[in-house]
């Protein structure tokens, strides 16, 4: 085992009409005589979705709206597409950000607000970019791009251990972790993970020339709550699910 620096790029880890009812209406929540079954109540209203204004930060109901909206009529990519374990009926999602107006700002209210979607189709590799419009809930356009990989979601590093714990070019790696712990490795859970995006060098042959085009990454690796173990000279390739050393 060796001591190992991670780079700084690698990842892992309506209204409520009750509101404005005026007193002794059915909707007045001080009871009035209106014909509720229950007088005096009011049935519970979900709350408003809470969005951001301007430059603020897409919040947690933004994201989801526009990932819904993004795949919501999409049926392409909920018959095809894959993810990251090869299961089909949508492709991998990566992030959503909040997108600049055509005129370089992020506008000043909430209308303004557009959100970039990013997902990768391991049924093609092609990485997926929809823009949403949050306002009207409209998808303003969608592209595919072939041999672009942005740098993996925690959800892929893991599953990139997983693929190399079930590989034979996994073995150094189950040998240093009985070494460090006196215990058998046996599940990706058992360790704490961070992945980078792996290309081919010029002149890569073999299962390393793909990379690039099919979505390959290299590990850092570390026991959980103790020391890292060196991995670095094995790529997963998360296309093909096979893990192999480069050196």
């Amino acid at each position: 085992m060796v001591a190992i620096t991670v780079p700084l790029n690698a990842s892992g880890d309506d209204g409520d009409r009750a509101r404005s009812a005026p007193p002794g209406s059915s909707a007045d929540p001080s009871g009035g005589t209106g014909n509720s079954d229950a007088p005096g109540t009011v049935a519970p209203v979900d709350p408003p979705a809470k969005r951001g204004v301007g430059t603020d930060q897409l919040t947690p109901d933004e994201e989801e709206r526009a990932r819904a909206l993004a795949l919501g009529q999409d049926r392409a990519a909920r018959s095809t597409s894959e993810d990251v374990r090869g299961r089909t009926g949508a492709p991998q999602y990566l992030r959503v950000e909040l997108l600049e107006d055509p005129d370089g700002g992020f506008g000043s209210s909430t209308a303004d607000r557009r959100a970039e979607v990013s997902y990768y189709d391991y049924g093609d590799d092609t990485l997926v970019r929809k823009t949403v419009d949050l306002s009207t809930g409209e998808v303003t356009s969608s592209a595919r791009t072939s041999g672009a990989q942005p740098p993996p979601t925690r959800q892929e590093a893991a599953e990139a251990a997983a693929v190399l714990l079930r590989s034979p070019a996994g073995a150094g790696l189950r040998q240093d972790y009985r070494a460090a712990t006196d215990r058998q490795l046996t599940d990706a859970d058992q360790l704490t993970v961070r992945g980078m995006m792996y290309r081919a060098p010029a002149g890569a042959t073999g299962q390393a020339a793909q990379c690039g085009e099919h979505r390959c990454m290299t590990l850092f690796t570390r026991v959980r709550g103790g020391p890292w173990i060196d991995t670095r000279y094995l790529v997963v390739d998360l296309s093909d699910r096979v893990a192999f050393r480069v050196r």
